[in-house]
């Protein structure tokens, strides 16, 4: 029966060394292409095959051995339009995936996606993460959906926050917002509001591929008052809408909503309820969802590390979605004298 085929029966047969080879297969950018592509080669002849765990195992040993930098990872955010707007929501995301990697014995450089320095073009950004030895990318949750059909995943393993691409299809890492929508709407209608009304702003709803609005309408089916999704969400058109409907309970993004119910004498909570649907984007103290940005950052790096550890590069052929809940926090934009949950 032939011998299983290792690294240095592989190295042995090239008369290369045993670190070359396991560079070659790690994809380093330490190795030459054409010497990269001669051991992908021959590993494929003999069959041979990474072991995941035995690698992960001699990572950790390492790590014990030898406490400092293992690698970068990259969190791409987009410059969009010409305005790098580091987003607070993106700042906690990446804060939690700084903490992990480190755990992890990898460091986070984040980088920025456009057409002007110091971002980096589409079909540039891929070269140079290579050149600079990163293996691996977080996506951020990008303002406005976009087409990287461009970029040259080939040699990185990378997942997306939110599904921020119209292409390529990434594995994916995101809030379970139509779940935790459907939990929002259950509590508060336990606690005694009939008449709820969601408010949205068009691009965020439609981000996440209309997930907040397709749990409240999958929730009340008939009788809903009808939602207010807007592509432009000013005072006027909530307005108009509110003397429309009149809920007793409002849930979305836009917290300026209670300031504009103030100038026309209607009281928050006493008149009316407000949810904010993200607690990181809150600017006053309220009651609403925590989207646990930080959790969603750790998770989307130890997503990247194991597959950095199972070697896989590229377009996922079967890409794969984690959702994480959001957690309920309560606040003073709900009236007490509803019945709490049980």
């Amino acid at each position: 029966m032939p011998r299983t085929p290792t690294i240095r029966s592989l190295a042995r047969q090239l008369r290369l060394s045993v670190a070359t080879v396991s560079e070659a297969l790690r994809d380093s950018p330490r190795v030459t292409p054409a010497t990269r592509a001669r051991v992908r080669r021959a590993a494929d002849r003999a069959g041979y095959r990474v072991n995941p765990l035995l690698g992960a195992a001699l990572s950790a040993v390492r790590r014990a051995r030898h406490q400092h930098y293992r690698g970068t990872l990259a969190l791409v955010d987009l410059d969009d339009k010409n305005h790098a707007q580091y987003l607070l929501f993106h700042q906690e995301i990446a804060a939690g995936a700084e903490a992990r990697a480190q755990e992890l014995g990898f460091q986070t450089e984040l980088l920025w996606l456009g057409d002007r320095a110091p971002a980096l073009p589409i079909k540039r950004m891929p070269g140079v993460l290579h050149a600079r030895g990163i293996a691996g990318a977080v996506l951020l949750p990008f303002n406005t959906t976009q087409d990287l059909a461009d970029f040259d995943f080939s040699r990185l393993a990378a997942v997306q926050m939110d599904h921020c691409l119209l292409r390529p299809q990434l594995h994916t890492i995101l809030p379970d917002h139509y779940l935790s929508m459907i939990h929002t709407l259950e509590r508060l209608t336990q606690r005694g509001y009939g008449r709820i009304g969601l408010c949205l702003d068009e691009r965020k709803d439609s981000r996440i591929k209309g997930k907040w609005g397709a749990a409240f309408h999958t929730f009340f089916r008939t009788g809903a008052i009808p939602a207010l999704i807007e592509p432009q969400f000013t005072r006027e058109t909530f307005l108009t809408w509110f003397h429309a409907h009149r809920p007793d309970v409002i849930v979305g993004h836009v917290q300026a909503m209670v300031d504009w119910l103030a100038g026309i004498g209607v009281r928050v909570p006493h008149d009316v309820g407000f949810v904010n649907l993200n607690l990181t984007e809150r600017t006053a103290p309220c009651a609403g969802l925590d989207l646990a940005p930080r959790r969603l950052g750790a998770v989307a790096v130890e997503t990247v590390v194991a597959m950095l550890h199972r070697q896989e590069r590229g377009v996922p052929v079967f890409p794969q979605t984690i959702t994480l809940e959001a957690m309920w926090v309560d606040g003073p934009t709900l009236s007490r004298n509803s019945a709490e949950p049980s």
